[in-house]
């Protein structure tokens, strides 16, 4: 064991700098009473000299860490996403188990009203120290998520934006990249071409949003000649429905579709497979759970792009830890992936 170097201490860095530890302390967790030129000194030693945190002893010297999760409530059977999602979430919560951190879950409805109420409650708490939450709107939630950052209390959202609120960080994938994905994909599968519709998404949520920039970006720039119709997916799914299989009327004779979120890749699937058009559709969706595999199967869905999800919950909730305990709420992006049928397995 003679040949390991040993770990950097706050004291080895207290001597380095010709301060006390007390000092390099508030210094590396940004507290208060320390000059800047002073807390610029002990950050580039504390680098120069490759300290690193010690959370695990560092969690034992103050209180436990609250953390409340607000996501999509999975009571509901179509919320496949969310579902792996939460499995991230009890992932974490047993990766940060010795480390005093407690996660309390609050299931929202499927829009940003329900949510809206559940932040609000939240704010009129003292015992929690973060919010992690999946917004169903990029900007309606702004308000309360600024009041309970002034509060003291960091929010970090996960998967969907609160664009120009004051929250901490975004955990999320590169989502016109997973549009130009889709749209590369049904390129490769249509190369005669033919009549694509966007189906899904919600106008309200950003994420969509850039799916369908990059899909429609990517078909542009490539030249591609026959229209492109969409369905918006929010609202009633009978609704929806409706108005996706009046959308296929015009593509049966050879043309692609591009599902953009699970519930409505499984949608897709079923409206393909009863009007037995399979052979002649394209289908390209989102995500991977096990209610797709008969589907994949069949043949009736070609390829999905996979997001990720319970990474991204899993990073948020770090993220937000992270910051918690003095230090920096970054994570590198979310990488995806294409589902096809013979890879199916690795990603269920």
């Amino acid at each position: 064991m003679s040949g390991m170097k040993a770990r950097t201490t706050m004291k080895d860095i207290a001597r380095a700098a010709g301060v006390s530890s007390v000092t390099v302390h508030k210094a590396i967790y940004s507290k208060k009473g320390v000059s800047s030129e002073t807390r610029e000194k002990i950050l580039r030693l504390a680098e120069a000299m490759d300290y690193s945190v010690n959370a695990a002893a560092s969690s034992l010297k103050r209180g436990a860490l609250h953390i409340a999760v607000v996501l999509q409530s999975v009571s509901n059977p179509v919320n496949y996403f969310f579902r792996s999602m939460w499995a991230g979430i009890d992932k974490v919560e047993r990766d940060l188990l010795d480390y005093r951190v407690r996660i309390t879950r609050f299931e929202c409805g499927d829009d940003w009203v329900s949510q809206e109420k559940i932040l609000a409650s939240i704010a009129e708490r003292k015992d929690i120290d973060g919010v992690v939450i999946q917004c169903w709107d990029e900007t309606r939630l702004n308000g309360v998520i600024d009041r309970l950052y002034d509060q003291g209390i960091p929010v970090v959202t996960a998967n969907s934006d609160a664009v120009g609120s004051k929250r901490i960080a975004c955990v999320s994938g590169p989502n016109e990249r997973i549009g130009r994905l889709a749209a590369e994909l049904l390129r490769a599968f249509l190369p005669g071409g033919g009549k694509i519709v966007m189906v899904g998404g919600r106008p309200g949520v950003e994420i969509h949003n850039a799916h369908r920039r990059g899909f429609r970006a990517f078909m542009e720039e490539t030249g591609y000649s026959f229209p492109i119709a969409e369905v918006d997916g929010d609202g009633d799914p009978g609704r929806v429905r409706n108005d996706f299989s009046r959308a296929l009327d015009g593509i049966e004779d050879g043309g692609g579709v591009y599902a953009i979120s699970s519930r409505d890749t499984l949608l897709a699937c079923r409206e393909i497979q009863e009007r037995g058009i399979d052979d002649r559709v394209r289908l390209v969706g989102s995500d991977v759970f096990r209610e797709l595999v008969p589907f994949f199967e069949q043949g009736i869905l070609r390829a999905t792009v996979w997001k990720n999800q319970q990474a991204q919950a899993e990073r948020a909730v770090l993220a937000l830890y992270r910051y918690l305990t003095g230090r920096q709420a970054e994570w590198e992006p979310i990488g995806i992936g294409v589902v096809l049928r013979n890879n199916l397995e690795d990603y269920l």
